[in-house]
């Protein structure tokens, strides 16, 4: 996992091939921590399309709790999960400015002057 890591942050991984072990994980969580392993790098889904991509009843303000309790994110990308009118929240590094790097370096946002 650490080798895929530092693939990833080396610009030379794009999907994650470390079986993720569910087992500890049930119900909505499950299906919706599932659903998001599924969306690709430079993509991105709202709380409200990961709720149906997941099939569960989760409504898509219910999506962030799940999204802040992600034990492995990057693996499990929750920066890829954003709000219908802008990116949302995040509870990883710097919160929000670590989303939008995050997103900026798989190339789903465009840089800024600020990344130059």
């Amino acid at each position: 996992m650490v080798a895929e890591l530092n693939a990833y942050f080396a610009g030379e991984l794009k999907e994650f091939e470390t079986p993720v072990d569910w087992r500890l994980m049930s119900g909505a969580r499950l299906q919706v921590l599932q659903a998001l392993h599924k969306v690709p790098y430079g993509t991105a889904v709202t709380y409200g399309e990961l709720a149906r991509l997941s099939g569960s009843t989760v409504p898509a303000r219910g999506i962030g709790s799940i999204m802040g309790s992600n034990p492995i994110p990057i693996v499990v990308p929750c920066h890829r999960v954003i709000a219908g009118n802008g990116l949302g929240g995040f509870s990883g590094g710097e919160g929000v400015e670590t989303k939008r790097w995050l997103l900026t370096y798989e190339g789903y946002l465009q840089p800024t002057l600020l990344d130059l």
